[in-house]
């Protein structure tokens, strides 16, 4: 179960990547206001959830623990690692991001381990790796094709030094991921309430980009941008609670370190709809992309058999 949960995660945070690649194409907002609209459509939704679940289902107890670490599981994963991610979209185009930020399972790997105490069988080390190999190369190989996906938001390719830059923030965001990931399923075992821990991490990342625009006097423009809801933005953020909902299940009942590796296969769902919705007139999927997406899908069918 935690499994399947962890791929409908992934096919999620898919349609969240592209409603925010097309919401930074056309509204050509500040990266940190687009964050902000993707964040306070999760917190609507959330409040929506925390009613009919007030109805529905009997109150969890607040750990004070799980309080604080859904506090940097929010802050690091939903407002730092997402808010360097769109600033490395915005640098080196979205190819190049997505290939940094494919490193994000290892750091989780690592972090499950070696802090969270998880211990892996052969066969899940198997999947693990299987998925990682087939990440990987079809991250170099959108990247490799040039083109569009190549380019920065100016359609300009990028200097050396701008490349290096957009790297480094590719890089730290999947940094940032990791790390809030493993924050969020040592919470999620104080406080076992699926709608209560994405409510708390929501708010929290909501409370951190609100507090970073007041202080880059940008409470105006905020202000706007709530008003004046980018469509893109708006459903980039609508799928990115049906991706947070869906993993922090999965957490429920897997180890995070197969949880994120599954979840890793958004690359893999991100160029078949791009690809169906945008590309699929235009162009046919090479030969290359489809092996490599065997090769992921194989990882995934070995760690949900194992």
């Amino acid at each position: 179960m935690g499994e399947l949960l962890a791929l409908i995660s992934a096919v999620n945070w898919a349609l969240s990547t592209i409603f925010a690649r097309r919401a930074q194409g056309k509204a050509k907002l500040d990266p940190m206001l687009g964050l902000f609209t993707t964040i306070l459509v999760n917190n609507i939704i959330n409040l929506a959830a925390l009613a009919v679940r007030h109805v529905v289902w009997h109150p969890v107890p607040l750990d004070p623990a799980g309080v604080v670490f859904f506090f940097f599981g929010g802050t690091l994963n939903s407002f730092v690692g997402r808010g360097l991610l769109f600033i490395s979209i915005a640098m080196i185009g979205a190819a190049r991001a997505g290939i940094t930020k494919s490193t994000m399972p290892i750091f989780v790997l690592f972090g499950g381990v070696f802090i969270l105490g998880e211990r892996l069988g052969p066969v899940t080390w198997l999947g693990i790796s299987v998925v990682l190999v087939g990440l990987f190369l079809m991250s170099f190989d959108a990247a490799r094709k040039g083109g569009v996906a190549g380019l920065n938001l100016n359609g300009k390719e990028a200097s050396r030094f701008h490349l290096a830059k957009g790297i480094f923030f590719g890089i730290a965001s999947a940094f940032f991921f990791g790390a809030g990931n493993i924050s969020r399923k040592a919470g999620i075992t104080l406080i076992p309430d699926t709608v209560l821990a994405v409510a708390i991490c929501s708010f929290f990342a909501l409370l951190t980009c609100v507090v970073v625009l007041l202080f880059q006097r940008k409470g105006r423009a905020m202000l706007v941008a709530a008003k004046n809801m980018e469509f893109n933005y708006a459903m980039s953020g609508l799928f990115t609670s049906g991706a947070l909902y869906t993993l922090f299940m999965a957490m429920r009942h897997i180890p995070v370190s197969i949880a994120n590796s599954i979840t890793a296969t958004e690359t893999l769902f991100t160029i078949l709809f791009v690809w169906l919705i945008k590309e699929g007139k235009k162009e046919k999927l090479g030969i290359r992309t489809i092996l490599f997406g065997i090769v992921m899908v194989t990882g995934t069918i070995i760690l949900i058999a194992g």
